[in-house]
């Protein structure tokens, strides 16, 4: 039997890398025969973290090939399958051989970043020739136009499974857009299952990095696109400024050491953030107190470093998720359901009202970020103490995404 999965942009994307990891670990820790292969526009980056896990990478031929009229091509004139490029008609013999299709990658199936009918495609493949399509652990939208919902029920509607990995996108399917609450089944998202490396190797990590461990740390994730996502471009320049205030205060108010996780190293300078981790060393003049952390570290190695600080401040889903599962007081920076969505199932509505989340409209004033940062570093403890008291649930709520799909394998 083979999986395989789909919805992946690349490795290169830390948050990607900790969907996909514990997806397959888990899949193959309740079907150890399985082979898993996972469509990616950067087969050559990820079979370097593939391999070890006994999993293929597939050249995504698909991704250029999505708009409504390949779409029509495909569904009704099937004789210009023998037109098309012969990595295209691969892709394509792969997925109708598959014994199970898996579509993940976090939130692609919404408004936010355009390219759904490409993340749609492999599985209307799948389904046109009889293959089981699952939806893992999604934020579903919200969509922008009823045509936008409308394609995505389609396919929906004609899955096995459709997982959200919080609330809100739960109520958004069934309640909204009117999917069958029999086919929807509410759960976690999988990197809360993603296993750090050893404290050992963490502690030599943090040592190389000049990080003293027995002095406060505070890890942070800013986005070179968050401000091209959700507001204005020239709000980058602003973007930088209350970034250099924020880290600042972590060093000069609250004692702290500063460590920069770039979680998304795109080729793309645009969703790259190296690039604007090393605009704001640039822009505090090198301050010893600030580390970033720029080695090609793993998901894994990343979740590491973030859960041997004392806080998380991350503009970026996974980071958070990383804190969040770790048990450290995490600070999101939102810009869609999925932050809201997580931060609610993990802590309750009473973590919005008291902080512990806010949007990157209310993070562009400088004042307002560093007195929600202060907020949360007072109470750092008391948030890990409850987080600690939670995990748990969240952890087995990801889990049972598998035990569902291998019973659809079954």
């Amino acid at each position: 039997m083979n999986a395989i999965i789909t919805g992946i942009t690349g490795l290169r994307n830390r948050g990607v890398e900790a969907l996909v990891i514990p997806t397959i670990e888990q899949l193959h820790k309740r079907k150890p025969d399985l082979d898993v292969e996972v469509l990616t526009c950067s087969p050559d980056f990820d079979e370097i973290r593939l391999e070890p896990l006994g999993a293929k990478s597939i050249t995504d031929y698909l991704k250029n090939a999505s708009g409504q009229r390949l779409d029509r091509l495909l569904t009704n004139l099937s004789q210009y399958y023998k037109r098309l490029s012969p990595g295209y008609q691969g892709n394509v013999e792969k997925i109708r051989s598959a014994s199970i299709v898996i579509a993940s990658g976090g939130d692609v199936f919404s408004s936010d970043y355009g390219g759904l009918n490409r993340h749609l495609l492999p599985l209307k493949i799948a389904l046109d020739a009889g293959v089981p399509i699952v939806f893992l652990a999604q934020s579903i939208g919200p969509f922008k136009t009823k045509n936008e919902a409308e394609v995505w029920l389609q396919v929906a509607r004609r899955s096995k499974l459709v997982t959200v990995r919080e609330r809100l996108s739960y109520n958004y399917v069934t309640k909204d857009l009117g999917l069958d609450p029999a086919l929807v089944k509410h759960t976690a998202d999988p990197a809360f299952l993603l296993q750090p490396p050893s404290p050992e190797i963490v502690a030599k990590m943090l040592s190389n990095y000049g990080i003293e461990q027995d002095r406060p740390k505070i890890a942070i994730a800013p986005s070179q696109a968050i401000c091209r996502y959700t507001v204005q471009d020239q709000a980058y320049d602003k973007h930088l400024d209350v970034w250099c205030q924020v880290v600042k205060l972590m060093v000069n108010e609250l004692g702290a050491q500063v460590l920069i996780i770039p979680h998304v190293q795109e080729i793309n300078p645009n969703n790259d953030d190296r690039i604007f981790a090393t605009r704001l060393l640039k822009a505090i003049d090198y301050n010893p107190q600030v580390r970033l952390a720029g080695a090609d570290h793993t998901a894994s190695e990343f979740k590491g470093l973030i859960g041997a600080c004392d806080m998380v401040v991350a503009e970026r889903m996974h980071p958070a998720i990383a804190g969040l599962s770790s048990g450290v007081c995490t600070l999101p920076v939102g810009y869609s359901v999925k932050a809201e969505g997580i931060m609610t199932d993990l802590l309750g509505a009473e973590a919005l009202h008291n902080g512990l989340l806010i949007s990157i409209q209310q993070f562009l004033n400088a004042d307002v970020a560093c007195k929600a940062i202060t907020a949360s570093w007072n109470k750092r403890q008391e948030i890990a103490n409850r987080l600690n008291q939670v995990l748990p649930k969240a952890k087995q709520a990801a889990s049972d995404n598998f035990d569902m799909i291998l019973d659809i394998l079954r």
